[in-house]
């Protein structure tokens, strides 16, 4: 247990660090830009669990807590006070679950903060730096920079942690009792300053709880991640032309997202 508690504290660590990396560097708002797009081509990809009432809060939870632009600075605050005090009285699935989830939360800012340095030096090989440049984030840009990147491996990484969050949630809500430890701990939680991680948590119970079939829809979701991944990984030189005429464009048509980033 002790170690899970170590893994948190490393995960909550490495995501701070790449926050000021990219604080330093600049990209803080292109991140956040790359992090929104990425939210509304989820959505989008997966529409129809979107549109059914028990798996969208499972991939609302996926896209907001995981893969969102959110500020989970107050959510990350309250486990890196609160869980190694209290490790040894939260059941061993819940803290499987957490820590699995703040792992593939860490991978998915490394790999979003290398889309953004990606994105800007294809943004300044295609127009002369200046004061103030706008970056486009359009399917366009966003598969140039995935391509240019050529992280394949890292990405079926973020896959299979994908794959072992939803098993660990799925076995969390399973166990006797959590639902009620859940509620009853709102009210304390609340008092003691930790709203932010008692939501997280319950977010994460309540959304599976719901799902009928919580693996299908796991390898309904992988399936197509997957596929994407494996297109714009392999694909070097993107061009929209060339997929429509093969029929396997990967990304949906989406407004494109314009940051004001600093050259």
């Amino acid at each position: 247990m002790s170690d899970l508690v170590a893994q948190i504290s490393c995960h909550l660590h490495r995501v701070h660090t790449l926050q000021n990396m990219a604080s330093k560097a600049k990209l803080f708002p292109l991140v956040k830009g790359v992090q929104l797009w990425q939210t509304l081509r989820m959505q989008a990809t997966h529409e129809a669990h979107m549109n059914d009432p028990r798996t969208a809060p499972a991939l609302a939870f996926f896209v907001e807590q995981v893969y969102g632009p959110q500020d989970f600075s107050q959510r990350d605050a309250d486990i890196k006070r609160v869980v190694p005090k209290m490790h040894k009285y939260l059941p061993s699935q819940a803290l499987l679950s957490l820590e699995s989830a703040l792992r593939l939360h860490a991978l998915s800012y490394e790999l979003d903060y290398g889309l953004a340095l990606a994105l800007k030096d294809i943004m300044l090989a295609a127009n002369p730096p200046c004061a103030k440049t706008p970056m486009m984030i359009s399917s366009q840009t966003y598969a140039a920079a995935y391509s240019k990147e050529n992280n394949g491996d890292l990405r079926h990484k973020q896959i299979r942690l994908l794959i072992e969050l939803g098993e660990n949630l799925r076995q969390a809500v399973a166990i006797k009792g959590v639902a009620m430890m859940l509620s009853l701990s709102k009210h304390p939680a609340r008092l003691k300053g930790l709203q932010a991680l008692h939501l997280f948590l319950h977010d994460g119970y309540k959304a599976f709880k719901k799902i009928p079939n919580s693996r299908r829809f796991m390898e309904d979701i992988v399936s197509k991640e997957a596929h994407l991944v494996t297109i714009l990984s392999t694909n070097q030189t993107f061009s929209e032309q060339v997929y429509s005429q093969q029929g396997t464009y990967p990304l949906p048509c989406l407004p494109s997202i314009e940051i004001p980033i600093e050259a």
